[in-house]
């Protein structure tokens, strides 16, 4: 009895105390101490039906997308945190923070979004935790909200990171993301097989499934080759080129005689069901090369890539 009755509403009391002129969280936080003092003999029959029944009163008070993001939060992170947690999420309008397992610090995520997903896939599932070798110049492309950028920044220090992204909401949290690692190098632009313009051609999809078309007015996102990265830059060497552009890629392999020599690794995630011909067009820009294959997650991995003596 004790323990439910005195550790949650010490929870809930002091995160009403930690934000108490937040009114939606006020409001709700107001309701679980209420229901506890009102029910005390039913909730102290069993803990765990006093968990669901806290659960139950939350759930109708919180918005969706906000709950999926509680609920993931402390599955990962445990209750208070989540709770916590919340109190960012509601301040800063659906965007939360969650725990960078690399530096010790902050990633931003929003609610309702695959951004969650995306965080599992790097951070938990450690897709990217790849043997490089020490690279000191990376491309990542499609790096949506900029956690893949912040996962090769963090464990390659001396690795100047360029993280392209073309959806202009993705990028803005991408920003956000990159902002406390000054080897991280954000474009606001697409990967394509030269310079020009595209148009996002799916806005209404999930956050990590944008795909864009090239966009013949000359208006719209910048759109850039892989030299024309290359130039900029100042680099004679890729050591990583990781990419996910949902599609794109085809137009990137289709012309990869320009750039394939200057790639040490490459990482790819094909994607033959929006275009298909994305595998051939990988087989035959490595055609003429060693290399090892490997896979992670989704991606394909080509690493010691080289060119076959003729």
């Amino acid at each position: 009895k004790k323990i439910f009755n005195y550790k949650y509403q010490s929870v809930l009391r002091q995160a009403l105390d930690f934000k108490s002129r937040n009114g939606l969280l006020s409001y709700v936080l107001n309701k679980g101490i209420n229901y506890l003092q009102l029910n005390n003999n039913l909730l102290c029959r069993k803990t765990k039906g006093n968990f669901y029944i806290l659960k139950a009163i939350l759930k109708k008070i919180i918005r969706e997308d906000y709950w999926l993001f509680l609920s993931w939060y402390r599955n990962h992170f445990g209750l208070l945190p989540a709770f916590l947690g919340y109190v960012h999420l509601h301040r800063n309008k659906g965007i939360g923070r969650a725990h960078n397992t690399l530096t010790g610090g902050s990633a931003y995520l929003r609610a309702g979004t695959t951004d969650l997903n995306v965080y599992d896939e790097i951070f938990i599932d450690k897709e990217y935790d790849i043997n490089l070798n020490n690279p000191l110049f990376i491309v990542d492309a499609g790096a949506h909200i900029g956690l893949s950028s912040v996962f090769f920044a963090s464990k390659y220090p001396k690795a100047t990171v360029v993280a392209i992204e073309p959806e202009p909401s993705n990028f803005n949290i991408l920003v956000m993301n990159a902002k406390n690692f000054a080897n991280i190098k954000p474009l606001r632009a697409g990967l394509w097989s030269r310079k020009t313009h595209l148009h996002i051609q799916d806005a209404n999809v999930n956050t990590w499934s944008f795909r864009v078309l090239e966009d013949p007015s000359g208006e719209g996102i910048p759109a850039l080759g892989i030299r024309d990265i290359m130039s900029d830059f100042n680099a004679e060497q890729i050591d990583v080129l990781k990419i996910d552009i949902e599609g794109s890629e085809l137009e990137v392999l289709n012309n990869h005689h320009s750039w394939i020599d200057s790639v040490g690794t490459l990482i790819i995630e094909l994607h033959d069901r929006f275009q298909p011909g994305c595998s051939d067009a990988l087989s035959k820009a490595i055609n003429d090369h060693y290399y090892d294959k490997s896979t992670s997650g989704e991606s394909i991995v080509i690493s010691n890539l080289r060119k076959i003596a003729t």
